[in-house]
């Protein structure tokens, strides 16, 4: 079996809360186990957090593409925008004076520890930035599914 949705929502934090009881909601009727919806809903979050941030800061009215590819081994997660793009090589990892990850700007490092892979091309054709989320999973409903370098 596969699920695949597509949403195309204002990028608007109103939505995030909607957006994420939803494909809970697939993920759970699709047989994932709670500890791997709990990982992919978290980094789809911050990827959507990433674009009400930083794609739009000129203006309002904009929109965000979401798609969730489920299928039995792996889940898919992207997240589109149209914004003003990112540099990946500009993008650094930050950690506070504790050597922990800083509060923010911790986003990607968070989606890469939560996932199988983190891929983000920017600019896309239309200018803004894809990132593309995949969970390798064995099958849904395996918990030994979990990404490797996790305790």
């Amino acid at each position: 079996m596969r699920l695949a949705l597509d949403l195309k929502l204002p990028a608007d934090s109103r939505f995030l809360g909607a957006t994420r009881k939803a494909l809970a909601v697939y993920l759970r009727e699709f047989g994932a186990p709670v500890p791997v919806i709990d990982d992919v809903i978290l980094a789809m979050d911050e990827a959507c957090s990433n674009v009400l941030q930083h794609a739009y800061p000129h203006g309002h009215d904009n929109m965000l593409l979401l798609r969730a590819d489920l299928q039995r081994d792996k889940i898919l997660i992207e997240v589109e925008d149209e914004g003003v793009g990112f540099d990946i090589m500009t993008n650094r990892i930050r950690l506070g004076e504790d050597g922990h990850l800083a509060a923010s700007g911790r986003g990607l490092e968070v989606m890469r520890r939560l996932m199988t892979t983190v891929e983000v091309e920017s600019p896309t054709p239309a200018g803004g930035t894809r990132l593309r989320l995949v969970r390798q999973l064995t099958s849904l409903g395996d918990q030994g599914a979990r990404h490797p370098t996790r305790a």
